[in-house]
Protein backbone atom coordinates (compact mmCIF):
# COMPACT_ATOMS: atom_id res chain seq x y z
CA UNK A 1 0.00 0.00 0.00
CA UNK A 2 1.23 3.02 -1.04
CA UNK A 3 0.14 6.74 0.99
CA UNK A 4 0.97 10.15 -1.37
CA UNK A 5 -0.79 12.59 0.54
CA UNK A 6 0.50 15.58 -2.48
CA UNK A 7 3.00 15.11 -4.72
CA UNK A 8 4.93 18.12 -3.00
CA UNK A 9 5.02 16.11 -0.17
CA UNK A 10 7.12 12.82 -1.49
CA UNK A 11 10.30 11.81 -0.04
CA UNK A 12 12.76 9.07 -0.35
CA UNK A 13 12.28 6.92 2.35
CA UNK A 14 8.87 5.15 2.45
CA UNK A 15 8.21 2.75 5.64
CA UNK A 16 7.01 -0.26 3.93
CA UNK A 17 4.35 -0.54 6.63
CA UNK A 18 2.60 1.88 8.29
CA UNK A 19 3.45 1.83 11.98
CA UNK A 20 1.63 3.39 14.64
CA UNK A 21 3.22 5.56 17.09
CA UNK A 22 2.45 7.68 20.37
CA UNK A 23 3.35 10.92 21.44
CA UNK A 24 5.92 10.53 25.18
CA UNK A 25 5.48 14.07 24.98
CA UNK A 26 4.23 17.30 24.04
CA UNK A 27 6.03 19.05 21.10
CA UNK A 28 4.35 22.25 19.88
CA UNK A 29 5.27 23.63 16.01
CA UNK A 30 6.76 27.28 16.18
CA UNK A 31 7.37 27.57 12.24
CA UNK A 32 3.91 28.61 11.37
CA UNK A 33 4.71 29.15 7.47
CA UNK A 34 7.17 26.31 6.54
CA UNK A 35 9.73 26.09 3.94
CA UNK A 36 8.18 24.03 0.70
CA UNK A 37 10.94 23.34 -2.08
CA UNK A 38 9.51 21.49 -5.30
CA UNK A 39 12.08 19.42 -7.67
CA UNK A 40 14.24 21.49 -9.61
CA UNK A 41 14.46 24.61 -7.93
CA UNK A 42 17.64 26.30 -6.86
CA UNK A 43 18.64 27.10 -3.34
CA UNK A 44 21.40 28.51 -1.11
CA UNK A 45 23.10 26.22 0.87
CA UNK A 46 24.18 26.83 4.77
CA UNK A 47 25.83 24.90 7.74
CA UNK A 48 24.71 21.00 8.14
CA UNK A 49 23.18 20.37 11.08
CA UNK A 50 25.44 19.44 13.94
CA UNK A 51 22.90 17.59 15.96
CA UNK A 52 21.00 15.73 13.25
CA UNK A 53 23.67 14.17 10.85
CA UNK A 54 22.45 13.75 6.85
CA UNK A 55 20.19 17.08 7.55
CA UNK A 56 21.64 20.57 5.61
CA UNK A 57 20.28 24.67 5.84
CA UNK A 58 18.85 25.56 2.55
CA UNK A 59 17.81 29.09 1.88
CA UNK A 60 15.13 29.98 -1.53
CA UNK A 61 15.68 33.61 -3.21
CA UNK A 62 12.96 35.11 -0.87
CA UNK A 63 15.09 34.24 2.27
CA UNK A 64 13.01 31.47 3.55
CA UNK A 65 15.37 28.73 5.03
CA UNK A 66 14.62 25.14 6.87
CA UNK A 67 16.96 22.24 7.28
CA UNK A 68 16.67 19.44 4.75
CA UNK A 69 17.58 16.33 4.28
CA UNK A 70 20.88 16.61 1.92
CA UNK A 71 20.21 13.27 0.09
CA UNK A 72 17.20 15.44 -1.65
CA UNK A 73 19.80 18.10 -3.48
CA UNK A 74 22.66 18.29 -5.85
CA UNK A 75 25.15 20.46 -3.99
CA UNK A 76 27.62 22.78 -6.37
CA UNK A 77 30.01 24.97 -4.05
CA UNK A 78 27.20 27.43 -2.33
CA UNK A 79 24.40 26.42 -4.00
CA UNK A 80 22.30 23.68 -4.90
CA UNK A 81 19.29 21.98 -6.81
CA UNK A 82 16.41 20.09 -5.80
CA UNK A 83 16.55 16.42 -6.87
CA UNK A 84 13.54 15.71 -4.62
CA UNK A 85 10.13 17.76 -3.22
CA UNK A 86 10.25 18.63 0.55
CA UNK A 87 7.65 20.05 2.94
CA UNK A 88 9.65 21.14 6.02
CA UNK A 89 5.36 21.34 7.89
CA UNK A 90 5.80 20.09 11.57
CA UNK A 91 3.32 18.35 13.28
CA UNK A 92 2.35 19.32 16.92
CA UNK A 93 1.14 16.73 19.41
CA UNK A 94 0.23 16.21 22.56
CA UNK A 95 1.54 13.80 25.21
CA UNK A 96 -0.34 10.51 24.74
CA UNK A 97 -1.88 11.32 21.24
CA UNK A 98 -1.67 8.60 18.71
CA UNK A 99 -0.02 9.17 14.89
CA UNK A 100 0.36 7.03 11.98
CA UNK A 101 3.55 7.23 10.62
CA UNK A 102 4.05 7.60 6.68
CA UNK A 103 7.53 8.08 5.85
CA UNK A 104 10.96 8.21 7.79
CA UNK A 105 13.83 10.36 6.97
CA UNK A 106 17.02 10.46 9.18
CA UNK A 107 15.44 10.72 12.50
CA UNK A 108 12.38 12.27 11.57
CA UNK A 109 9.03 10.68 10.52
CA UNK A 110 6.11 12.07 8.72
CA UNK A 111 2.94 11.60 10.41
CA UNK A 112 -0.81 11.43 9.96
CA UNK A 113 -2.66 12.38 12.89
CA UNK A 114 -6.63 11.16 13.36
CA UNK A 115 -8.07 14.27 12.11
CA UNK A 116 -6.08 13.91 8.72
CA UNK A 117 -3.72 16.45 9.32
CA UNK A 118 0.37 15.25 8.50
CA UNK A 119 3.76 16.72 9.22
CA UNK A 120 7.18 15.74 10.73
CA UNK A 121 8.21 15.04 14.37
CA UNK A 122 11.19 13.90 15.35
CA UNK A 123 11.73 10.05 16.50
CA UNK A 124 12.21 11.19 20.09
CA UNK A 125 8.94 12.58 20.97
CA UNK A 126 7.22 8.82 19.93
CA UNK A 127 7.24 5.74 21.15
CA UNK A 128 5.61 2.67 18.96
CA UNK A 129 2.50 1.55 19.96
CA UNK A 130 1.38 -1.56 17.79
CA UNK A 131 -1.49 -0.38 16.23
Amino acid sequence: MSFEPCSRFRLMHEIPVMKYYTANTNFTVLDRSPLSISAGDTVSVGPRDKSWEGWIWVSTADGRGSYVPEDILEIDGAGAKVKTAFSARDLSVKNGEAVTALREVKGWLWCRKSDGEEGWLPEFVLRESGD
